[in-house]
């Protein structure tokens, strides 16, 4: 597998096809080698556009999803982002370059430990794992000025709106039910703490674990 080739392909045949032209955003993604950041198993598909099953409810969101989720926070040098469900670490490493820091959450042991030896690997100095669950966010380096979720959510919980700066912002992909297909959408807090949301593209991504509808049993 020619991975270098693979990127450049990724590149040119679905991130800039399908709408994402922010240069530092492709520059990005075309310097991190998305094959390390999945099971070897699954190195010689990480580059199709899919969500692969990466273990432990993470997944590795598909690459026109992820990168147009990426362009519409429109990150900035001085953001402090929240990377909710970060698992090896590809989309932190993503957004690395980006912006001033990543908080990386992650509550699987395994995949930290394999994240930060990849991050290292690859020079990254300005992410910082934090280890708890994903729902609760990470109040006590709060607030944050962009916070993304690495998978589809029925809603975002309120705990997780409240860490979102005035001014911030965070890109989810909503599922309000069990069907297939999801809205990507971006919520903004604005100078009154009030919180709007637009809705950006479909995609029919996973749910991530924590994130899921509750059940509801009829009797």
């Amino acid at each position: 597998m020619d991975f270098p080739k693979a990127r450049v392909n990724m590149i040119d045949g679905q991130l800039s096809t399908s709408g994402v032209v922010n240069e530092q955003i492709l520059e990005s993604f075309s310097y991190v080698p998305r094959e390390m950041f999945v099971p070897q198993k699954l190195r010689d598909v990480a580059y199709i556009d899919e969500s692969l099953d990466i273990g432990q409810g993470r997944f590795l969101l598909s690459p026109i999803v992820y990168s147009k989720m990426v362009q519409a926070a429109n990150p900035c040098g001085f953001d402090v982002v929240l990377d909710i469900g970060s698992a090896y670490g590809y989309s932190s490493a993503i957004l690395s370059p980006l912006v001033t820091t990543v908080i990386a959450l992650e509550h699987n042991k395994r995949q930290m430990d394999k994240a930060a030896k990849l991050w290292e690997q690859l020079g990254v100095n300005n992410i910082v794992l934090s280890e708890g669950e994903l729902a609760n966010g990470v109040p006590e380096q709060a607030p944050y000025s962009l916070i993304i979720i690495n998978g589809a959510v029925s809603e975002v919980p309120k705990k997780i709106i409240d860490q979102i700066d005035v001014g911030g912002r965070l890109v989810a992909v909503v599922r309000e039910d069990s069907s297939y297909v999801g809205c990507a959408t971006l919520f903004i807090k604005s100078h009154n703490g009030d919180v709007s949301c637009k809705k950006l593209f479909d995609a029919n991504i996973p749910f991530i674990k924590g994130f899921e509808p509750s059940l509801e049993f009829e009797f």
